[in-house]
């Protein structure tokens, strides 16, 4: 690709996005000037334009941005997008705004796929002008492009790149702690069922349709996909039983439909949301369908009650219930896994406080065993007790009397 002398005070074309923001560009002025002059000596060496010798920097960056073959999926590349427009709005980094380490994993994942393929399109943007022969936007093109690539090569390629520990070790070091958003954790300070919904019912202007689908929420810890697709809650005896299709499923992944069955345990823990949801069937029948709007409004609802309290703690909390009770498979069916290895980022046996009695959990397609989690102590009192056994039957035969067969008589 032939490209003219491109200067480094030539402006980005008037194109969303195309440049690189007032913040990011005086943070990393010095690698900008650096690259800048690198890309003339480069030409002068080659004796070709200074723009060509920065379209071999892009290729460059963008061969090795695209080595590790990240797909995503659709929703996860809008998800992406949302968190790469905050930040490129702001001017920052993934590490500015990120607050442990998962969350700059998170970040830092969308920052950088979104970024390399802002470079590809200005970089075809670029080859597209050239072609036109509109060497000004060609110029452009290629400076914005070169650009973002440098500051991209600085974030996430270079050896000596921002990584998390450089701000843990801040934060260490001025006595600060970054606040703990694990779900995990905040499912074992998770309220119980009961106290939820007394706590939302005293929340002034709070309808009952959010204290209904909390109370889904609370007590079978279902991903709020699943409840946004619909579910359908139906009365036993003295519990619920919950059918819910599933949102993370495809050809070998997840559980298509399964049912939850729970019973309630004493007052404060979820005899009352049980009993506020079996008064919810005989009103409606038992169909339960949220909208997104619904998720949002229940989220800032439960983060109002308390910090950190999410439907996905829940789903912590109802997971630790369940490795309480439940077996391998029983635990993969009831969280919705089609293999008994997810379950082991969910959740933990010991912490399990018994507010929801967990009954059974019916799902569509058998659970695959899988060889990575230890055995369970029954498990290997049953292992140990095959071994005693086949031991003791192999010395029993070792031990046996021979019989001795009497002498054959001459004759």
């Amino acid at each position: 690709m032939n490209r003219n002398s491109t200067p480094a005070t030539d402006t980005p074309p008037a194109d969303h996005g195309a440049g690189l923001s007032v913040g990011l560009r005086a943070r990393y002025a010095d690698q900008l000037t650096q690259a800048h002059t690198l890309a003339q000596a480069e030409g002068l060496r080659l004796r070709t334009p200074a723009g060509v010798a920065m379209d071999r920097a892009i290729r460059m960056v963008l061969d090795e941005a695209t080595a590790t073959g990240a797909n995503p999926s659709p929703a996860t590349v809008a998800a992406y997008r949302r968190d790469h427009a905050r930040l490129w709005a702001a001017g920052a980094t993934p590490l500015d705004h990120a607050s442990t380490r998962a969350h700059f994993d998170r970040l830092r994942s969308a920052c950088r796929w979104v970024e390399a393929q802002e470079i590809a399109r200005l970089r075809t943007l670029a080859e597209t002008a050239r072609k036109a022969k509109d060497t000004d936007a060609m110029r452009a093109y290629t400076l914005a492009a070169f650009e973002r690539a440098t500051v991209f090569r600085a974030l996430y390629l270079a050896p000596d790149r921002p990584t998390w520990a450089h701000k843990a070790a801040a934060l260490r070091a001025a006595g600060l702690r970054p606040a703990s958003k694990s779900k995990r954790k905040a499912g074992r300070q998770a309220l119980s069922p009961d106290r939820l919904l007394v706590a939302l019912a005293r929340q002034p202007g709070r309808c009952a349709r959010a204290e209904s689908l909390a109370c889904v929420f609370a007590l079978f810890g279902i991903r709020p996909a699943e409840l946004v697709r619909g579910v359908v809650l139906e009365k036993t005896a003295t519990g619920l039983r919950l059918a819910v299709a599933g949102a993370k499923v495809d050809a070998v992944r997840g559980q298509p439909l399964r049912v939850l069955e729970v019973e309630p345990t004493r007052r404060g823990q979820s005899a009352l949301a049980v009993a506020f949801l079996r008064a919810y069937v005989d009103d409606t029948g038992g169909d339960l369908a949220a909208t997104p709007a619904d998720v949002v409004a229940v989220r800032r609802a439960m983060r109002q009650v308390q910090p950190g309290l999410s439907p996905y703690a829940y789903r912590h909390a109802r997971a630790s219930d369940a490795k309480a009770t439940q077996g391998r498979a029983g635990v993969a069916a009831w969280l919705g896994h089609s293999n008994d290895r997810t379950q082991s980022g969910y959740g933990h046996a010991r912490s399990g406080r018994g507010a929801v009695a967990i009954k059974t959990a019916t799902a569509s397609r058998p659970v695959r065993q899988t060889k990575t989690l230890p055995p369970t102590l029954a498990q290997r009192f049953a292992k140990v007790a095959t071994r005693l056994a086949a031991r003791t039957s192999s010395q029993s035969a070792t031990n046996a009397p021979t019989r001795r067969r009497s002498p054959r008589p001459r004759w």
